[in-house]
């Protein structure tokens, strides 16, 4: 990244059908707690790098105010509904993502075409291994696209700032990058740069599957009814999920992505980012501990077992 890997890395946020649910980019983290993620390691020795300081996040745009559900929703068949597609999707039972072939570029990000080409890449490695588990749910799989585009640019969902980075738009499945939030000049950032790239393109297509799946429209609803407290509850439950099937990614393709040392650090970094590092000052996306936890959960599981965050109690979303 131009403005180094100690400056605000990116802004995100999903953009839903009418609206748009802020997503966040990794923030400065601490030393990984003993319960890290275990690892078969590669090799015998290799030291795991000095991390360098962790990117902080952008300020987080408000999301675009959605109409409010028409009153014949709110019946009983539409409860019911609501819990079968947040709390009893099939998606949790759909099983474990697999390990795929997952080939990234070894090609520096310090231009358009390569976070592009970098990208892609990663979407076909998220599309290949989430499009059997979403199948499984009985949905009909869908693919994402990515664009790398500059800030200002005009999408389906809005113009893209340097505010928000980027974002999933559910309008032609698209995810928006501003792609020189991602560029990195220094040498030794650029691996770095690339797991915070592999992380959120890996969140935003955790969007795209809540999408395929039916919950987030449900969500959304939810959203629009809700106010204060129990309307930022409603939106770490959202984020947390989308995060989780990152994490399940993740941990079902480590030994593919070489997710090991640094790397491995990096992507805890990411995981675990939560609105109490600072600069965060909303709590919408879910504190350290409980992005912590489910990070660790999804990993090991390499499941969406591990992301059902709408049956949860509220203490494990704060």
């Amino acid at each position: 990244m131009r403005r180094g890997l100690a400056t605000a890395l990116v802004g995100l946020a999903v953009v839903l059908s009418a609206g748009c649910t802020p997503s966040r980019a990794p923030a400065a983290a601490s030393a990984p707690s003993a319960t890290t993620p275990s690892t078969t390691t590669p090799s015998p020795v290799a030291p795991l790098v000095t991390p360098t300081p962790k990117p902080s996040r952008a300020p987080v745009a408000p999301k675009t105010v959605r109409a409010r559900p028409k009153a014949t929703e709110a019946t009983p068949t539409y409860r019911s509904l609501e819990k079968t597609y947040l709390v009893r999707n099939k998606i949790y039972s759909a099983g474990r993502v697999p390990a795929v072939t997952c080939e990234l570029p070894q090609i520096e990000l310090t231009t358009r075409k390569e976070v592009q080409q970098y990208a892609s890449a990663v979407l076909g490695c998220l599309q290949r291994a989430w499009k059997p588990v979403v199948e499984r749910s009985d949905v009909a799989f869908f693919p994402a696209k990515v664009y790398a585009v500059n800030a200002g640019s005009k999408t389906r969902c809005g113009i893209l700032t340097k505010e928000l980075g980027g974002f999933y738009c559910s309008e032609g499945s698209g995810i928006y990058l501003d792609w020189q939030q991602f560029v990195e000049d220094d040498a030794h950032g650029r691996e770095w740069a690339g797991v915070y790239l592999q992380f959120t393109i890996a969140h935003e297509f955790g969007h795209h599957v809540q999408q395929l799946v039916g919950i987030s429209p449900y969500f959304d609803d939810r959203w629009a009814e809700a106010t204060g407290a129990a309307r930022l509850e409603q939106m770490r439950r959202h984020e947390l999920q989308a995060s989780c099937f990152a994490s399940a990614f993740f941990g079902a393709n480590q030994q593919t992505l070489d997710l090991y040392y640094a790397k491995l650090q990096a992507y805890l970094d990411a995981a675990r980012s939560g609105d109490d590092d600072p600069p965060a000052t909303t709590p919408d996306h879910g504190s350290r501990e409980s992005s912590t936890a489910w990070a660790e959960a999804a990993f090991k599981a390499k499941s969406p077992s591990a992301c059902n965050t709408w049956a949860a109690p509220a203490k494990r979303v704060t």
